[in-house]
């Protein structure tokens, strides 16, 4: 492929310097205008004083979208916006809610965005507008000094900035929060796409608090990119809702580009396009999905010539706030950052952005493509493409990867694991509690948490032992698993949670932190403890798991029949066992191993979540059922957003396939797949169908956590299987319960170290 982009042809040029068959492969121009304009300022029914505000600071027109938002808030309905990343979202929630401020001088708002950062990144925006109003604003969060919250909790301000963390605990803990908290009549949630998975089955009961708390408040969501904004709505806020419309892109001009790895590592080829583009002298932003891999990408791209420097969960906040400030002053080349960086927090003007792998989702990756391009100067947006299926797909069919709809925002809002540290916090809240001013629902986790000594009962009271505040200070907010402490020489240096900790921490793993290398001496599931011991930290290996996965008690919810395939959803127990792991080179293909090493006492975890339960045949080759089970998998990522290990799967001779939620009490994504699954199957006969391959490979059917290592799969016979299914050929018309040893069982059996 020839560009004319003078960028574009230096990038692929130095590319083919590390393989011939490593190259751009595709390339989009994107150009977004303005939002289409709405009145003007001085014609909108708005108080004199907000309109000379407006005016001052060069408003003078509102965009339609803006307008609308303006109406529907003012009049009191419950709405969500969706509009493209700078496009005018905040002021299209923000000047609506202060010109009811200016028209009842003592209502309130609470204003919530995801993180703690983004909250403090935003008050002098809000603090610009609300000045010359007369309008107080703050931010209340675990930075707040104590003299500060005592001022705020004696004059609590028109408009209070927070994050869902402040919340749950400060309900809990802090008399200065709740006097805060008094008088606000609407509540405001921002980034609102982000509330997927556990985090928004966290956010969902957090709101359910606040409501108990404040009544009948208004509610008012926010996003760039929601897929299903009316439905979201509903989920989120327990409520209909009122959909506000703007852009879906980013203004400006920007150029997405599609890079073949070819049969390279991933990282090694996104690592020399970092390189490219900090000679370019293009300020980047790389992304990752994985704590460890951000910080193996930094670690090749620092090696290729770029210093590229790490931004992720689990480092210090005087680390974090480092990076951030050397991105906006342009002192660094490069940054790698899981997807702490996708939100709108200031860090400058990026020039470039590489993504190492597709995200989870089209809605992520509009998210993180939208960070690119300065004023008046276009973006460029990179995304490689290795040996997986999903990219394999996608190489094929580069357009379609750019004409995909926005995957809907869900979540699991009956998670019981994460109800479970709801109930706890508002008995916590409440010191005692009654259990009459619980709900049902809430109610009956009860003898759940008094078995499990988190509450106990004096006569009508629940009161919170010991133990349960322990457990409610350990848990936060982005997972539904408990957290496993890491030690290094007596010290903690950091948390993982379950069930990631059995990717990250068990024995003989490679874990990187801080930049640091350690290799995972002991992992104590029932003590909650992992000990590592540093190593060379320019060690030039890393490890993935191998599991087992085994189906314990299983529930139906509900059933229908998809492509003729009887399909129930439900709930189920599930243990991960991880037997082994791969050691892979950091420079080497990423998805052939230079070592498998088995461990000599599995590691096991057993959690429940949800699931569904798909039968397509009566007895199966276990090869074809357990190839089909992967490709469904992979199919399944763009259909309902899902990351790499956010799903899993087994197989069974008996013709039945399990796809789970990896989060504890579920995520919302095996449901969105139960209700998609004729989408994934089509997807996924594309994938096996299409590949030239002998009988299976990485880019077809190989899946980097199977239990037995991608040994015994037929693409073949998943075709073969497929086509059956399509015929309506001796696909059984009930369920039924899964018989014969599971591929997923299948390792050790099958497996022999030299």
């Amino acid at each position: 492929m020839r560009f004319e982009d003078e960028v574009l042809r230096f990038v692929d040029s130095s590319l083919k310097t590390l393989s011939p068959d490593c190259r751009l492969i595709y390339a989009r121009k994107e150009v977004v205008e303005e939002p289409k304009p709405g009145p003007l300022v001085s014609e909108v029914d708005m108080d004199e004083r907000l309109k000379q505000a407006l005016l001052s600071r060069g408003v003078e027109r509102l965009y339609e979208f803006q307008h609308q938002a303006y109406q529907k808030i003012v009049s009191g309905s419950d709405v969500m916006i969706v509009s493209g990343t700078a496009t005018g979202k905040t002021e299209a929630f923000i000047v609506p809610v202060m010109e009811l401020l200016l028209r009842k001088k003592l209502s309130r708002a609470l204003v919530v965005y995801p993180t703690k950062a983004l909250a403090r990144d935003q008050l002098t925006r809000f603090r610009m507008l609300a000045f010359s109003l007369g309008i107080s604003v703050d931010v209340f969060d675990g930075d707040t000094s104590l003299k500060e919250r005592r001022k705020i909790a004696e004059s609590p301000p028109h408009i209070l900035i927070t994050n869902p963390d402040m919340i749950h605990f400060g309900l809990m803990q802090s008399k200065h929060f709740r006097s805060a908290l008094a008088g606000v009549e609407r509540v405001v949630l921002d980034e609102v796409h982000v509330y997927e998975g556990a985090f928004g089955s966290h956010v969902y009961r957090i709101l359910r608090r606040l409501e108990s708390m404040l009544g009948d408040v208004q509610l008012i969501g926010c996003g760039a990119t929601v897929g299903n904004p009316e439905e979201l709505g509903k989920l989120l806020f327990d409520r209909e809702v009122e959909v506000v419309r703007g852009t879906p892109s980013k203004k400006g001009v920007a150029t997405h580009v599609l890079a073949s790895a070819g049969h390279l590592s991933r990282w090694t080829v996104s690592a020399r396009l970092i390189a490219a583009l900090a000679r370019a002298e293009l300020r980047t932003l790389a992304f990752v999905d994985s704590q460890q891999m951000a910080e193996v990408l930094a670690r090749i791209a620092s090696r290729q010539g770029c210093e590229a420097l790490v931004h992720r969960a689990g480092l210090q906040r005087s680390e974090r706030e480092r990076v951030e400030d050397a991105l906006r002053r342009g002192s660094v080349e490069a940054v790698v950052s899981t997807p702490t960086l996708e939100l709108g927090i200031d860090i400058g003007f990026l020039d470039a952005i590489v993504l190492a792998q597709p995200p989870p989702s089209y809605t992520k990756y509009l998210q993180r493509a939208g960070r690119a391009g300065r004023r008046n100067r276009p973006g460029y947006v990179f995304t490689v493409l290795g040996d997986d299926p999903i990219d394999a797909y996608y190489e094929r069919n580069p357009k379609d990867f750019f004409e995909q709809e926005l995957t809907p925002v869900v979540f699991e809002p009956k998670n019981e694991e994460i109800l479970r540290v709801h109930v706890l916090a508002r008995v916590a809240e409440a010191r005692r509690l009654r259990r009459s001013a619980l709900s049902q629902e809430e109610e009956a986790q009860i003898p759940y948490l008094v078995s499990e000594e988190l509450v106990e009962e004096r006569g009508p009271w629940l009161i919170v032992t010991r133990r349960g505040w322990a457990l409610l200070r350990e848990r936060g907010l982005r997972g539904a698993g408990p957290e496993v402490a890491i030690f290094c020489a007596g010290e903690q240096i950091g948390r993982r949670e379950l069930p990631e900790a059995l990717h990250d921490l068990h024995p003989g793993a490679i874990y990187l932190h801080q930049r640091k290398a350690y290799e995972v001496e002991l992992l104590d599931l029932e003590k909650r403890v992992a000990v590592v011991h540093r190593i060379r930290d320019d060690v030039a290996i890393y490890t993935r798991p191998l599991f087992e996965v085994d189906l314990g008690a299983w529930s139906q919810v509900d059933q229908r029949v998809a492509d003729g395939v009887p399909v129930a959803y439900g709930e189920a127990d599930i243990t991960k066992t991880v037997i082994g792991y791969n050691v892979y080179s950091v420079f080497g293909e990423e998805r052939v191993p230079v070592q498998t090493v088995l461990l000599p006492e599995p590691v096991s975890w057993s959690y429940r979540t949800k699931a569904i339960l798909a039968r397509y045949a009566r007895w199966v080759d276990i090869d074809a059922i357990h190839a089909l089970e992967h490709v469904v998998i992979h199919a399944a990522r763009p259909v309902v957003g899902a990351g790499l290990s956010d799903l899993g799967g087994i197989s069974y001779p008996s013709g039945h396939v399990v796809i789970y939620d990896a989060t504890p009490g579920g995520s919302g994504l095996s449901r969105l797949l139960f209700e998609k699954l004729e989408r994934a199957h089509k997807l996924a006969y594309d994938i096996v169908s299409s590949c030239d391959c002998e009988d299976g490979c990485p880019r077809c059917v190989y899946d980097p956590f199977c239990g037995n290592n991608n040994r015994h799969l037929s693409r073949k016979g998943a075709v073969e299987l497929f086509e059956k299914v399509f015929r309506g050929e001796g696909v059984p018309k009930s369920l039924e319960e899964p018989f014969g040893e599971s591929r997923a069982l299948s390792y050790r059996d099958h497996f022999l170290l030299p």
